[in-house]
């Protein structure tokens, strides 16, 4: 969790100053995804199920990151990051039990308002002024629902064959997605023509690109590895970590580099931040028990 804290810091910096456009910034991370084809020789089982849900899987992935860009791009890490991990299992939740006959515990059904009620107290400020739906909320909410999807059809492709299998298809999948975006003139000339305005190099950003994304798929691997070693709500219960990380980072940044994050960190507001993000990881712990 403290790797994807910083993987999401690093995002939130590249997309604000080197990457501006998500689905540039999605193309290059789904290109790199390509490096997981060098997994092949060390077991893997393709079948036409496995491959057919980790095509979708990719599909899914590729709207999903980019989604999640967007929002990151318009709003603070500290909320984003959250809010989106959090609507991640939330959704999953949802769709189990209307598309997949699944029933809901009690604690499930505590977990569930736990989780809408510290995603409203994280995003106070952006929708108590207009009381209503803007685009900000909007777009974290499609991430986290595009998310839940992605996994859900992610787990599919394993069950039909193992971790690698899947793991592969789906970002060859992804990689051939992002591949279009060739095809539009506009999307083509920022990809082989970078922004170069940012105040960053070139060299500075594929440096900060690689590490981030090395970063997530680290922490991925890493939480999936917990599962299998204890149980979903244990590893969940240390979703608060991602948070600390990011908020942290922002203090920290806010000394000497306020202009990196553009985070809001008045008193008033951390405190909210602070029980906003507590409440969302205990629901987080409480869904998957």
């Amino acid at each position: 969790y403290a790797l994807s804290g910083g993987s999401i810091i690093i995002n939130k910096i590249l997309l604000k100053h080197s990457l501006p456009n998500p689905f540039i910034y999605s193309f290059y991370i789904c290109i790199l995804g390509l490096l997981t084809i060098l997994l092949v020789p060390f077991g893997t089982v393709f079948n036409t199920q496995s491959i057919i849900l980790g095509s979708l899987a990719g599909v899914f992935f590729v709207f999903a990151l980019t989604t999640f860009f967007q929002s990151l791009k318009v709003g603070e890490a500290s909320v984003v990051g959250p809010v989106v991990g959090a609507l991640n299992p939330l959704f999953t939740l949802v769709i189990a039990y209307f598309f997949l006959n699944q029933s809901l515990s009690t604690s499930q059904l505590v977990a569930f308002f736990a989780v809408l009620i510290g995603a409203l107290v994280l995003t106070y400020n952006i929708w108590v002024k207009k009381l209503r739906l803007n685009m900000q909320l909007f777009w974290m909410s499609i991430s986290g629902l595009l998310f839940a999807i992605f996994y859900l059809t992610l787990r599919g492709s394993f069950d039909n064959s193992n971790l690698l299998s899947g793991l592969i298809v789906s970002r060859l999948a992804a990689a051939i997605i992002v591949s279009t975006f060739i095809l539009a003139p506009n999307l083509r000339n920022q990809i082989f023509h970078p922004h170069k305005d940012s105040g960053l190099s070139s060299r500075r950003t594929g440096v900060l690109l690689v590490f981030g994304e090395s970063m997530g798929a680290l922490s991925g691997l890493l939480l999936s590895w917990g599962v299998a070693l204890a149980s979903p709500a244990l590893v969940n219960s240390l979703f608060g970590v991602q948070y600390l990380v990011i908020l942290g980072a922002a203090l920290i940044l806010s000394g000497k580099h306020p202009q990196l994050l553009d985070e809001n960190l008045s008193k008033g507001i951390l405190a909210q931040k602070i029980i906003g993000a507590g409440i969302l990881s205990w629901g987080v712990y409480l869904l998957s028990k």
